[in-house]
């Protein structure tokens, strides 16, 4: 008996994501569309509230969002609280985070304090985030953008199995 074909999920990219990974032409995903979403930059429909995958580009966009937009990023985490899968996927390897020289405070001098300083900043915080509101981080370096097609799509047949709920 043939098998019946399978079903695709809808692949939400946040309207704020300023330059969103490019998923046009992916089979994989029934349709891409941009929908705002109450945080994180990358959805599932129907899951919205179950898994969130927020994008870092860079080790600046990283401290950027630890000292000046600290209030806001911690916002943006509270209101993720209820989620089941909260995933920051990082454009960098973790070498790259934990190298001082990576750091546009340090390139251009700006950096007053340890050239460590940076590395402590980022690293602290996003230890925080993984302790203190079960957020996980992967570090994808060049791969990061095959690093959240592959988990939104495993959590997507999990869901259609029963096999992932909201809240256990």
């Amino acid at each position: 008996m043939p098998r019946a074909p399978k079903e695709k999920p809808v692949l939400i990219i946040d309207t704020r994501e300023k330059q969103p990974w490019d998923f046009d032409g992916d089979e994989a995903f029934e349709e891409v569309v941009y929908e705002k979403l109450d945080g994180g930059d990358y959805s599932i429909r129907g899951m919205e509230h179950i898994i969130t995958i927020e994008r870092k580009a860079t080790v600046d966009e990283l401290f950027t969002n630890f000292t000046k937009d600290k209030k806001r990023i911690a916002a943006e985490f509270e209101r993720l609280k209820d989620h089941k899968f909260k995933i920051v996927v990082v454009e960098e390897t973790c070498d790259d985070i934990m190298n001082p020289h990576k750091y546009y405070v340090n390139k251009k001098k700006i950096n007053r304090q340890s050239p460590k300083m940076p590395v402590a900043v980022v690293t602290s915080n996003l230890t925080k985030l993984m302790l203190e509101q079960g957020v996980h981080i992967i570090y994808g370096g060049m791969r990061a953008q095959a690093m959240a097609r592959g988990i939104l799509l495993h959590a997507y047949e999990l869901h259609r199995k029963g096999q992932l709920f909201e809240s256990e």
